[in-house]
């Protein structure tokens, strides 16, 4: 499955790779999503509604696992498009799953993540 983004933006370095996007709803409305990959673990934050926790669902079916704890409610805030970008103001709470995994397994993880959100094949390091 591959979800549908207006918008992403990925940053990489050589601790951890990050992607924010504005995810498309069954619905049509826009859904934050924040996903960070550290080398044992990943985050990924969503809008905290049904969307939020269907795209989670759909995070875990792309890694094959589920989270390695319940998802958690994270503190609101508000956002935009990241880049001054006024189309899309966010303000609420985030919902938050984090997935553990062995540190060989992190280029098939990058991998679910750059398909499941449409990001084209991704560079070897």
């Amino acid at each position: 499955m591959t979800l549908k983004c207006r918008k992403s933006a990925v940053k990489e370095s050589a601790a951890q790779w990050n992607l924010d996007a504005l995810v498309e709803t069954p619905g049509g409305d826009l859904l934050p999503c924040f996903v960070s990959v550290i080398s044992t673990y990943c985050t990924v934050q969503a809008a905290n509604s049904g969307d939020g926790e269907t795209l989670l669902g759909t995070v875990s079916e792309a890694l094959g696992a589920p989270p390695s704890t319940p998802p958690q409610t994270v503190k609101g805030g508000s956002c935009d498009a990241g880049d001054g970008d006024e189309e899309f103001p966010f303000s609420g709470s985030m919902v938050s799953a984090t997935w553990d995994f062995p540190k060989e397994r992190k280029p098939e993880v990058l991998d679910a993540f750059h398909g499941l959100f449409g990001l084209g094949p991704r560079e070897p390091r």
